[in-house]
């Protein structure tokens, strides 16, 4: 069953109170005896030391979402087509959710999620296909499972973000473009336009994505090289301020705003990217699959600069998600 909740009037509803600042990381590895999972708590420290790994068996783990109204983080494996969501306990640890653990065995290639937490709606980009694999009343759905909807893009998807009923889309490979697809939840089976979109000028294959409303700016991570000489040092982080305006319906290249690049930067394959933009904060996460580190950057930063933190993984993170609040 198609089951919609909430109302429009829920998408203004304040975060819930905290001091928490978690990041959730999902590695990619599908070796056995890395764990799927990792939480770094907390994420704003003095140091980037403290972290808690969790074996949630899902091998090449893709996508991960929090959800602060619920307390519930969503988790997808591509290899196993597996979507599993768990309650986080106050401690920080997860707890499994039995009634919503699916698979869908037609979801071809999982890469990034975003959760529409008024509608309980999951999207989930497949690149292999371009499509957007649509999941209504994500609460109710167990055991074996078919999309609600299934929508086609022009180009293949990767990194997503959804606020306030838009939809941010990375669109890989060579296009180097962000598409915006407003009043997200009305699309209908089928092929999809975006309503708006920018193409970003020198970008190579953006993967990444974050955006926030309030700032109005928007984030991106450009991974280079997959696998070639250099693509362990090629890689780039777009900040792109008073970002709404610049997206235009008949398309249009733009300029980052800052760039932050170069080998003093670690950035080899940044997959994907988080903000922290409380005032006093303003922190970059990046997921830096090629050198196995999370690395933290200021927003204000620009160019060849170090990163602020760092820290060493002994696995591949593939997507991160920050609860800061």
């Amino acid at each position: 069953a198609v089951i919609f909740c909430g109302c429009a009037g829920d998408e203004n509803e304040p975060l819930p109170q905290s001091s928490v600042s978690r990041l959730y990381v999902s590695n990619a590895d599908t070796d056995a005896s890395v764990m799927s999972t990792m939480i770094f708590d907390p994420a704003d420290g003095a140091t980037l030391d403290k972290v808690d790994k969790f074996d949630t068996k899902l091998p090449d783990g893709n996508g991960i979402a929090f959800d602060p109204y619920s307390g519930t983080v969503f988790q997808i494996s591509r290899q196993a087509k597996n979507i599993k969501s768990f309650t986080v306990n106050t401690n920080g640890s997860l707890s499994a959710k039995a009634k919503t653990s699916f698979i869908d065995d037609r979801l071809q290639s999982a890469r990034e999620i975003a959760y529409d937490r008024v509608r309980k709606t999951l999207y989930v980009a497949s690149n292999i296909d371009s499509s957007l694999y649509v999941y209504v009343g994500i609460d109710t759905i167990a055991g074996l499972a078919r999309a609600s909807k299934k929508l086609k893009l022009n180009g293949q998807p990767w990194g997503i973000h959804f606020e306030k009923d838009n939809l941010f889309v990375v669109i890989d490979q060579d296009r180097a473009q962000v598409q915006l697809f407003e009043n997200a939840s009305s699309l209908v089976v089928g092929t999809i336009n975006p309503t708006k979109t920018i193409n970003i000028t020198g970008a190579r294959r953006l993967h990444g994505i974050t955006y926030s409303s309030t700032r109005d700016a928007l984030i991106l991570t450009d991974i280079g090289e997959a696998s070639a000489s250099g693509f362990k040092s090629d890689g780039k982080i777009y900040i792109i301020e008073a970002a709404l305006a610049k997206f235009a319906a008949q398309g249009v290249a733009i300029t980052p705003t800052r760039t932050i690049a170069g080998i003093s930067t670690g950035l080899g394959n940044p997959v994907d990217v988080a903000w922290d933009s409380r005032a006093g904060k303003d922190l970059i996460y990046v997921a830096e699959k090629a050198n196995q580190t999370i690395q933290v950057f200021k927003f204000s930063d620009s160019g060849n600069v170090s990163p602020f933190r760092t820290a060493t993984l002994k696995s591949s993170p593939e997507a991160i998600f920050l609860d800061a609040r």
